[in-house]
């Protein structure tokens, strides 16, 4: 796919292959890695360099696993992960090859096994990396992604402390690819800010293969006591009839570097903001809203988009991203939501509050488009918008894959949203609309994103149409030529209503 640069799995070996580099490499990395620690700063280095520097910090300095060798086995497998290059980074690697823990627990069933390999937790997330390997192939061919693949492969829950992984909880991703046609991967990062984990928790994994529990009592079956949160009802029988693998987690280590400091402000428009939770896997601010009676569905609806009506800024005016990760409320009104933001750490001393009202424009001044030729195209590209800024900084056209680099600079809501354009300014992305799909990636080491278009075109059975000419490189080139910003106007900044908590 990767026919230009060096793939993500090339750049890794290629950092790895460094590790047994002279004494004076390592030196100036753990001299580096020292100087974050002191002056706790956020250091832009690009992800590889930090899967360096995290290996080799393994030889001299203090983790959750130190030097031991389970500690090298636990990284050397979290590393591993990523190696190859469909994966999606969702969290820092350097915080990942620090605080976690290998695990290895599997169970084979039917040719099929399931296996725990790490977790890795803080008082934010839980990550948990898993492997189905199968004795027969899950495809043949390049097409992995049929009906018939999806139905050989275990359908897998997860439970932390001794509830269902992401049941109550908004901001969860995962990820997963086909390492080889027997090994799947996935790794799934699950939100538990608003919830009270001890240090010492209970990891469970339940799978079943599609179909195969439906002998079990009608709303009592594994999946029913599962998707209903109620895992102390599943039995020991229950539990060998299906792929079930469970372990101990410490998340102690996390605790050095994570602070949680309590706000308690509620804005004008009724929305309370609990606390923020600053860790080595992320930033989260905690909001609420209070019951409000039996709501329609267009009330809820108007009361949801509410929920994140505000922006953040730190000590020194920094406005910080605040991710777009979806949000969730009961009929009445209640909700418990946690929103990630960047470009904070457990050293920030204040934290702004500024909450913002949307105030509809003028039709003709609903969004600014900003169009721009790829060829006139010089980085950094800049684009202005109402109280920040976009900033591109490379495109990059693969074998049916564009990737987009950018950071914001200042207050940009739920934005920027990219769109692929030829000359005659229609879609331009791998495969069409309707054939592509569009992931953002956020690198935690920049504070930066990545969106990358990827091909995905199925037919109408759900089977992957093979990818064509028409979505080489070349081609893609000749027909993605222009590449159009829209930003949202009208979202208005109430400066004078700011309210600043000191987090120290």
């Amino acid at each position: 796919m990767l026919n230009e640069n060096k793939s993500r799995a090339d750049e890794i070996n290629s950092a790895f292959s460094k590790i047994t580099a002279p004494d004076g490499m390592k030196d100036r990395i753990l001299h580096a890695m020292e100087e974050k620690e002191m002056k706790r700063k956020n250091i832009k280095r690009s992800k590889y360099i930090a899967a360096i520097a995290a290996c080799v910090g393994v030889i001299g300095i203090t983790t959750a696993f130190a030097a031991s060798p389970v500690g090298q086995e636990a990284i050397s497998s979290i590393m591993a992960y990523f190696q190859n290059e469909q994966s999606t980074q969702m969290t820092s690697l350097e915080e990942l090859a620090k605080f976690n823990e290998e695990i290895g627990a599997s169970v084979t069933k039917d040719g099929i096994t399931l296996t725990l390999d790490n977790v890795a937790a803080d008082d934010n997330f839980v990550h948990v990396f898993y492997t189905i390997t199968s004795d027969t192939p899950f495809y043949e061919g390049d097409d992995q992604y049929s009906n018939e693949v999806w139905d050989k492969l275990l359908w897998i829950e997860c439970g932390i402390n001794g509830s269902v992984a992401g049941y109550d909880s908004n901001n969860n991703n995962g990820d997963s690819y086909f390492a080889d046609e027997y090994t799947y991967k996935a790794m799934r990062k699950y939100n538990i800010s608003t919830e009270t984990i001890p240090d010492n928790f209970k990891v469970e994994l339940f799978g079943e293969i599609n179909g195969s529990f439906v002998n079990d009592p009608p709303g009592n079956s594994l999946f029913d006591l599962i998707w209903s949160d109620r895992l102390g009802e599943i039995t020991d029988e229950q539990k060998a009839n299906a792929w079930y693998v469970c372990a101990d987690v410490d998340k102690s280590a996390a605790e050095v570097e994570t602070t949680s400091r309590d706000i308690g402000v509620t804005l004008d428009s009724g929305i309370i903001l609990d606390k923020a939770v600053f860790s080595p896997f992320g930033n989260q601010i905690i909001v609420r809203t209070e019951a409000s009676g039996d709501l329609d569905e267009d009330s809820t609806d108007y009361l949801l988009r509410k929920v994140d009506d505000f922006a953040l800024f730190d000590e020194n005016g920094t406005c910080l991203d605040i991710l777009n990760t979806g949000a969730s409320m009961g009929a009445d009104g209640s909700s418990l939501n946690s929103f990630e933001f960047l470009k904070a750490d457990a050293d920030t001393k204040k934290l702004t509050i500024v909450p913002t009202h949307y105030e509809e424009p003028e039709s003709d001044n609903r969004v600014t488009l900003t169009t721009v030729k790829l060829a006139d195209i010089t980085y950094p590209f800049t684009v202005e918008s109402e109280h920040g800024k976009t900033v591109i900084t490379d495109v990059r056209i693969y074998d049916g894959c564009v990737e987009v680099d950018y950071y914001i600079d200042g207050y940009v809501k739920y934005g920027p949203y990219l769109e692929l354009l030829n000359d005659a300014g229609e879609n331009a992305e791998p495969g069409g609309k309707f054939g592509c799909i569009l992931n953002t990636e956020v690198h935690y080491d920049t504070n930066s994103y990545t969106d990358v278009y990827s091909y995905d075109a199925h037919d109408k059975n759900g089977n992957r149409i093979p990818m064509g000419e028409s979505e080489s490189a070349e081609a893609i080139k000749q027909n993605f030529t222009t590449l159009e910003i829209t930003t949202v106007n009208g979202y208005v900044l109430e400066e004078d209503k700011a309210i600043t908590v000191d987090l120290k």
